[in-house]
């Protein structure tokens, strides 16, 4: 697999093809040709001629740079990650709906049930459903008929293997106090007042806690602190002012931003998600992930079944390499900020097989 893809857009920067004029020319042309049928054939002769002499600078370039022919090279491996990452979102939704199909059946047709959940590590493989009974005898009475039910709903999602567990699980919500419950509901009250404040300004709210003794609203923005402070004061009595008007309720609000390192975090979880998913849909040998940003530079960790040996040892640099391609894929595709990172393959011990560090 080819290593220079973290250079490709410099290095197409570097070559002067007038690309994005040349795609305003065909793409105008184009239009104007809808428009005039009468110079159809004028602008046919046009695009066929913007054709011919992108063509040629592309061909040209490859003899001037071979920079440029070994990222001509590398758009297949490109194009197959793309595809890939499309396709694993397709079978993300798919489990959703899955899930959300079994969770209905199940909670619509037996009352002893008091949860069900998904779960999974990575996306392709088989899911888990897992089911919270309220009692001891509940999987001896539907155990079976129930396993039936999920199992023909995976084969109506052309899914060919599911795992399903059922445990004993408290209702604890059917537990809850009076009290307690209009505490949650009040909690949920003041959340949606307060989001519905934060949207208006243009802030995305993150966690919330509610303190009735004192009583105090504690919000977190997703938003840095740093782009916040500069309207924390105004914001804050917005939402007090609001929470008064529609409960009558006196509540201090303190509102707090995130940290550049959380933002970064937050933003850096859609790369890792990739990452796991299209590695291991590729290489089997994956069976885990793991990642730190603390110390610097950012570790991104992925364990492997791997043994020791020279064999082992190649396999562990091609599945690197692979990871770099996929982060850099999905990163230019979110638009994330570039920062260093080393990528570590550990084998079955636990121990670094293979790592390096990219700038």
């Amino acid at each position: 697999m080819n290593n220079d893809f973290p250079n490709f857009k410099k290095d197409i920067d570097q070559i002067e093809i007038p690309e994005k004029k040349l795609n305003l020319a065909v793409e105008s042309a184009i239009k104007q040709g809808k428009r005039k049928k009468w110079s159809l054939g004028k602008k046919i002769t046009y695009l066929c001629s913007a054709a011919v002499i992108f063509i040629s600078l592309l061909m040209g370039s490859t003899f001037v740079s071979p920079i440029m022919a070994k990222v001509m090279s590398n758009v297949p491996l490109l194009n197959q990650i793309l595809q890939s990452m499309d396709q694993t979102e397709d079978r993300k939704e798919m489990l959703n709906e899955f899930y959300s199909k079994v969770s209905e059946t199940l909670n619509k047709n037996y009352e002893g049930v008091v949860s069900v959940s998904l779960s999974r590590m990575f996306t392709y493989d088989p899911p888990e459903i897992n089911i919270g009974a309220e009692n001891k005898t509940f999987e001896q009475d539907y155990g079976e008929e129930i396993k039936r039910v999920i199992n023909d709903l995976a084969d109506s999602f052309h899914i060919d293997e599911v795992k399903i567990s059922i445990e004993v699980q408290n209702n604890d919500f059917a537990d809850i106090s009076k009290e307690d419950k209009e505490e949650m509901e009040l909690s949920e009250q003041l959340f949606n007042i307060a989001e519905e404040v934060l949207q208006q300004k243009g802030y995305k709210l993150g966690m919330m806690s509610v303190d009735a003794e004192n009583p105090i609203l504690q919000i977190e923005v997703r938003d840095t602190q740093q782009q916040f402070n500069k309207e924390k004061d105004d914001v804050e009595s917005l939402v007090h002012d609001a929470i008064y008007n529609k409960t009558d309720l006196e509540y201090e609000v303190e509102i707090t931003g995130r940290s550049e390192a959380e933002i970064r975090d937050q933003n850096w979880q859609p790369i890792f998600s990739s990452v796991m998913d299209e590695v291991n849909k590729q290489y089997s040998e994956m069976n885990g992930f793991a990642y730190s940003f603390h110390p610097e530079p950012l570790q991104i960790i992925l364990k492997t079944s791997l043994s020791d040996g020279e064999q082992a040892k190649k396999l562990a640099e091609e599945i690197a390499k692979y990871a770099r391609e996929v982060i850099e894929v999905k990163r230019d595709t979110l638009t994330v900020e570039k920062i260093p990172y080393k990528i570590m393959i550990r084998n079955k011990e636990q121990d670094n097989l293979y790592e390096i560090l990219y700038k």
